[in-house]
């Protein structure tokens, strides 16, 4: 089971959108231990997901770093795309909240899906 679908167990709140990290990642290889064990682990281990009340970023295996933000708090999205970027489907996507909480999930695959599922979740629960 995965981290964020063993956190959502309110029968209130479903998930709306996740996203995962784009396939690039697999492209920057420095040593065979990272040519492919390394982003697979990453690219198993991260994710983002807009949920009825709330914003989940997810990353890690042995140890785990979370972020979650109530919609209420949420203030603005920035996505951040080079051509490349804009080409191949990803980009940088960095969440700001009420109060100066942020936080950024780099090479997010199909990042302006997740503003839109962002801005929906929000408008709905206004």
């Amino acid at each position: 089971m995965r981290y964020i679908d063993s956190i959502v167990t309110a029968p209130e709140e479903r998930i709306l959108h996740r996203a995962r990290l784009h396939w690039t990642i697999f492209l920057r290889p420095s040593s065979i231990l990272t040519l492919f064990l390394l982003p697979l682990v990453r690219w198993l281990t991260c994710e983002a997901v807009v949920t009825s009340r709330r914003i989940v970023i997810a990353s890690g295996w042995l140890t785990r770093y979370t972020f979650e933000m109530p919609l209420s708090r949420f203030e603005s999205i920035r996505i951040e795309q080079s051509i490349i970027a804009r080409l191949l489907g990803f980009g940088s996507v960095l969440v700001v909240g009420v109060g100066g909480g942020r936080q950024q999930f780099a090479q997010m695959a199909r990042p302006l899906a997740f503003r839109r599922a962002t801005e929906l979740a929000v408008r709905e629960a206004a």
